[in-house]
């Protein structure tokens, strides 16, 4: 029997960014991308002939579906929501077999015969739209306007649109449309009152300035050529888009603002945003965190414009690999070291963050270049370096079957950190491809480099800032000290040992040789709860990260002074060994974040510390390069925490992320100093 489009003066759609929540929200960002296909296709087709509903909690999205047996359903397709995504439109087809299905984004094969097979897999998808979502689903909502047979419209090619010939079981693949240009034709969802139910503390605001990478890295899903050229907003609309925004969340202070941009800060025309932000900061005090990828490239200006965003903006200083042989394969281009190191040496003089970003294993990377390249990185003073494991995304050339066959890359299924859930009876899963071994860096070796990443990274961490200076007034070369505490770690007779042991067996443990493997484990019910109650299923890096600093802060600063001593040897002058334990002393008293945040809500209790060193006057002289032995005089101090600070972190963290202490600081901390959970210090000569 043929499906028939009934022809109707005004279409009931309802589109979803469709996040899971069961184990607390990892994606707390609003669904501009959703706003935007909205927002363009009313302002197209006319606002009085489209009923537009969006979501982002699929429970809420089913009990619509049901209720209102709509003209069409739509969702994002992204890594982090694709079954759920092809779950709720096999929900739609259930509930009525007529209603028009739609997917779009960027999980989606590159080739032909593999877009075949994966729209053959899940029928439920009548339509796919695979760049620019905004034009292909305006012209194809136009075409069901006109009313007539849903099976004659899958037929025919629509441009920007992929679906499957319900006779020939073959492709049909239309034109891609020509990249928009003038990104304004794209109406504010924000000003049009889409986005408005999300203003409620619960969601960060969202949104593109830019579209477009010229750089063509392989891993990414931004490298395709069609996605080179970059196109804007103007700053006008962004002007009267953001003013409409920050007026909104100055009660939520510490929610941060997303920038979808491939390279933010990199352009001329992003000087003019940061002064349309920097009055909004002056205005409402907020902006105070971003989520954002800076540019690669035009460094002087993405430096400048962090200046102005009140240093509230990390910078990115991402390499993925430093082997010169990997970074041909995967197109990429870094600065060379010294320049990297000059980039980072002016950021840090400006007192802003630095973080990089190392993928393993590339092509070509071996554990040999793995750790000279992080040998570089932490020479360069990096603040955090974060590794990740190569994701094979279905859009990359590196996940191609030439590379996969001419690198020998090994692969394997985990799930999504924290993106599962059951819906209508239905339970879903998230999973991963990624490789973990290539034919110049075994599986084994892949655990080491990624053992010593978990140490190093805690270690680079703010949490431990101190211990740079120390080695650098001692002359204890920065990666010789990560080996040597990374080597304690590994001999199991350190506090933090069973830490690193468990998280190594939870990195083997979330590996899975098919995804049915994984969903057929998970699906078991005592397996389940263990992913309901946190137990697995979660990032391991962060994870582990903090967990370290939780639960083992003394721990690991007892460790870092341990291995500090013992490469001094038992030569070094006894008043260098004194003042680096009055350091450890305030150390461990000032920055003990688990207690904090435990205490928090207590009432307003200090701590007193007697020192024989000025520790905190030595750490506070950021331009003095006086050593701290010549810090030595007897300091009472007085130590408290700003709870209230605390209490506002975690209200608003716990409104963003949910109830686990754990989960929430974890996610906290990629946008906010640790330094934010501190105990302040006080001379309690002062008076305080």
């Amino acid at each position: 029997m043929a499906e028939l489009i009934k022809p109707k003066r005004k279409l009931k759609i309802i589109l979803g960014d469709l996040r899971h929540t069961v184990g607390g929200k990892s994606i707390v960002i609003m669904p501009v991308g959703i706003g935007y296909i909205a927002s363009y296709a009313r302002a197209q087709l006319g606002a009085e002939n489209l009923d537009f509903n969006l979501f982002v909690e699929p429970d809420a999205m089913i009990e619509e579906i049901k209720r209102t047996n709509p003209d069409i359903v739509a969702v994002s397709n992204y890594c982090w929501n694709a079954e759920l995504s092809g779950l709720i439109l096999k929900i739609a087809k259930e509930t009525n077999p007529n209603i028009i299905c739609i997917a779009g984004g960027p999980d989606f094969p590159l080739k032909d015969e593999r877009r075949q097979k994966y729209l053959q897999d899940r029928s439920q998808m009548d339509f796919y739209a695979y760049q620019e979502g905004e034009m292909s689903f305006a012209n194809l909502v136009g075409k069901i306007m006109e009313g007539g047979d849903l099976a004659d419209l899958k037929r025919e090619p629509h441009e920007g649109m992929a679906s499957i010939d319900p006779l020939t079981g073959e492709l049909v693949a239309g034109q891609p449309y020509p990249r928009m240009k003038n990104l304004d034709n794209i109406p504010s969802p924000y000003l049009s009152g889409l986005m408005e139910k999300w203003f409620d503390g619960h969601y960060a605001p969202s949104l593109e300035t830019a579209r477009g990478c010229p750089f063509t890295c392989t891993f990414c899903e931004a490298a395709a050529s069609w996605y080179t050229p970059v196109s804007y907003f103007s700053s006008s609309r962004m002007e009267q888009e953001l003013g409409f925004i920050a007026e909104r969340m100055a009660q939520y202070p510490n929610v941060l603002l997303a920038i979808h941009d491939s390279n933010f800060g990199m352009y001329k025309r992003d000087e003019e945003l940061a002064q349309i932000l920097r009055a909004l900061q002056d205005k409402y005090e907020w902006p105070n965190a971003f989520e954002v990828t800076t540019g690669k490239g035009n460094y002087d200006r993405i430096l400048d414009i962090m200046a102005v965003l009140k240093n509230k903006m990390t910078m990115s200083t991402s390499v993925q690999s430093l082997n010169p042989d990997t970074l041909k394969i995967i197109e990429r281009r870094n600065p060379p070291p010294d320049k990297l190191a000059s980039i980072v040496a002016e950021i840090k003089r400006r007192g802003i963050s630095t973080v990089s970003e190392i993928i393993l294993p590339l092509p070509l990377e071996t554990k040999e270049s793995f750790f000279a390249g992080f040998r570089t990185l932490l020479n360069a003073k990096i603040d955090q370096i974060l590794p990740f494991t190569t994701m094979l995304f279905k859009g990359t050339d590196i996940a191609s079957n030439e590379s996969r066959q001419k690198y020998a890359m090994e692969s394997k299924f985990r799930l999504l950190p924290r993106q599962f859930g059951e819906y209508s009876g239905h339970k879903c899963f998230e999973i991963e491809e990624v490789c973990i071994a290539t034919n110049t860096m075994s599986f084994e070796e892949y655990l080491e480099c990624r053992g010593f990443s978990l140490i190093a990274t805690i270690l680079s961490n703010d949490q431990f800032d101190v211990i740079p200076r120390h080695l650098n007034e001692l002359g204890i070369d920065i990666y010789d000290f990560n080996i040597y505490v990374w080597d304690l770690v590994r001999s199991g007779e350190t506090k933090i040992s069973d830490l690193y042991l468990d998280y190594l067996k939870e990195t083997r443990e979330e590996l899975w040789d098919s995804s049915q493997a994984l969903i057929e484990y998970y699906t078991n019910e005592d397996n389940y709860r263990k992913l309901l109650f946190g137990e697995t299923g979660d990032n391991k890096l962060r994870k582990y990260r903090t967990k370290a600093f939780l639960e083992q802060s003394e721990a690991m600063t007892e460790l870092a002074y341990t291995a500090i001593r013992q490469m001094l040897g038992e030569k070094t002058d006894q008043e260098i060994i004194n003042s680096l334990s009055a350091a450890e002393k305030w150390v461990i008293a000032t920055r003990h974040i688990g207690n904090n945040i435990n205490n928090a809500s207590h009432d307003e209790i200090s701590t007193e510390l007697y020192l024989p060193y000025d520790v905190s006057a030595w750490y506070n002289a950021t331009t003095n390069t006086s050593l701290l032995t010549t810090y030595s005089k007897s300091v009472h101090y007085k130590i408290y925490s700003n709870k209230k600070h605390i209490m506002q972190m975690m209200e608003d963290g716990k409104r963003l992320f949910g109830n686990n202490i754990s989960f929430t600081v974890g996610k906290l901390l990629i946008n906010f100093s640790v330094k934010s959970f501190w105990c302040k210090t006080e001379l309690a000569t002062e008076g305080c």
